[in-house]
């Protein structure tokens, strides 16, 4: 440790207890039933059954139940809405969603029309004698602050729970410019989305997002791919690409406008826009270069209305520490007292090739109630996140104040102006790593100390703050820094 007043090592690992994430404001649902029979009188018959789906419907869910199956007895199932063919799925789903920007695979997205929409069911086969009844449930919602999530794991997936889980937040495809992929040929060609999440599954990590530039297309790939990852949960996003910066907004299928600067169109309006759909923004690569080699990846939008940002990508690819890094971006603006969560993300190009896919590092971790998007978003919302820096087997990280219940990401109401706190890291894989104690965005005490000399490690220390403080931890070895921990904070 450097300077560090007090000093406890204890060769053991506890385990911070997760906070319950606040109830979320959700948009109205609407639910029709239909039920009836169907017998040999049906057989080799299509029969409709109209519904009315009211004027500013955002999503429609179907879910199809009926008896006899193992009896010979199937219905097919499709969809018309009052003007056209929306899909049909045979006897493949007993369920299917249908939204405007992506859809289950055999439907199709878009707009969803207010009027008389009709369901399709087809009897290829019934047997003498039979009455089988039919039971559909349909759910249509409203536009409103928290879009449906279209992507899930199945029920019986090993990640469910809650705990940390791991995985990468930038990721880029041939539905914008990722073109890095082996082609077959020895060269390199357009990465398919498929290719992004083999490369994420074979890392074992549990969630990916992929966040082509100024598009949602890709949400379609991966409503269609998440119905064979049984284990990666896949985060909606997209990279909101402008003129005066990047940013990263997850949680949504709606295209956010990027064309910052005309038309009188300000980052406050679309991080707004954005906050409006439930959406999570977070500003990419603030520090980086902006000119003909990469128009606008720093962060200069004017006027930019940091209560309505969520996150600050910190570390981008390889880019920890230098002049273009995230990190001095993210602690200006903590001294600017805006609660924003440090993340990290891949930002790759090329995700099956072995030299040039750096698809998972940095590696960002997050305490989530369970692996679905709303719970991870959650978590960064509640700085409840880590980042391993070069990737998932680093070093694990419990950061928190014991004494006042508050672990990163949360924030102490000191009794007094200043006060002495003690912190606690509990750390795995943690043998030769050093411990940076920041606080404020400065190094309290830079003196070089022991690093730590078990894989698992609680360590303790005190620390003056004042109210208005900020406090957090970095992990370091002999290449550099491991491990960038989110903050406590002091009000």
């Amino acid at each position: 440790m450097r300077g560090i007043a007090a000093l406890a090592l204890i060769f053991s690992v506890s385990t911070l207890p997760a906070r319950h994430q606040a109830p979320i404001e959700r948009p109205a649902t609407r639910e029709i039933v239909l039920e009836g029979t169907i017998s040999a009188a049906d057989r080799l018959a299509w029969l409709e059954r109209a519904f009315d789906v009211p004027a500013g419907t955002a999503r429609i869910d179907v879910e199809t139940n009926y008896g006899h199956r193992t009896e010979g007895t199937a219905i097919e199932f499709g969809l018309y809405d009052p003007v056209r063919f929306r899909g049909a799925s045979r006897t493949s789903k007993t369920g299917f969603f249908i939204a405007r920007t992506t859809a289950t695979p055999a439907y199709h997205p878009g707009e969803l029309p207010a009027g008389t929409w009709r369901l399709l069911m087809g009897v290829p086969s019934i047997r003498d004698g039979i009455v089988s009844t039919y039971r559909v449930v349909i759910r249509m919602t409203s536009e409103g602050p928290v879009q449906p999530t279209p992507f899930t794991l199945p029920a019986t997936a090993a990640a469910a729970g809650p705990r940390w889980y791991q995985g990468d937040l930038h990721t880029h495809t041939l539905h914008s410019d990722g073109y890095g992929c082996a082609d077959g040929y020895g060269g390199s060609g357009p990465c398919a989305v498929h290719q992004v999440v083999d490369a994420a599954t074979r890392l074992g990590l549990d969630f990916l997002a992929v966040t082509d530039h100024n598009t949602t297309s890709h949400h379609a790939d991966m409503a269609a791919l998440q119905l064979t990852s049984r284990r990666l949960l896949l985060l909606r996003g997209q990279e909101v690409t402008t003129f005066y910066g990047h940013a990263n907004v997850f949680g949504t299928s709606e295209v956010l406008d990027f064309r910052i600067g005309a038309a009188g169109l300000a980052a406050r309006d679309v991080f707004a826009r954005a906050r409006q759909l439930g959406a999570l923004v977070s500003i990419n690569h603030p520090g980086r270069e902006t000119g003909e080699r990469c128009t606008g990846c720093g962060w200069n939008a004017p006027g930019t209305d940091y209560a309505l940002v969520d996150a600050i990508e910190v570390v981008n690819g390889f880019t920890v520490s230098g002049p273009t890094a995230g990190e001095p971006f993210w602690h200006a603006r903590l001294n600017e007292k805006h609660r924003l969560t440090g993340i990290g993300g891949s930002d790759d190009h090329g995700a099956s090739t072995r030299a040039g896919s750096a698809v998972g590092v940095p590696t960002t971790v997050i305490e989530a109630e369970t692996l679905t998007e709303e719970a991870l978003l959650a978590g960064i919302r509640r700085g409840r996140v880590y980042i391993k820096v070069r990737g998932p087997d680093g070093p694990e990280v419990r950061f928190s104040a014991p004494a006042f219940h508050t672990s990163m990401g949360g924030t102490i109401q000191l009794p007094t102006a200043s006060s002495i706190v003690r912190f606690r890291l509990a750390a795995e894989r943690a043998r030769g790593q050093q411990i940076d104690v920041i606080r404020n965005g400065t190094l309290v005490s830079p003196a070089p100390a022991p690093p730590i000399a078990q894989n698992e490690a609680v360590v303790e220390f005190d620390i003056p703050v004042q109210r208005g403080d900020w406090v957090r931890i970095n992990l370091r070895d002999s290449a550099g820094v491991t491990v960038i921990a989110n903050p406590v904070y002091f009000r």
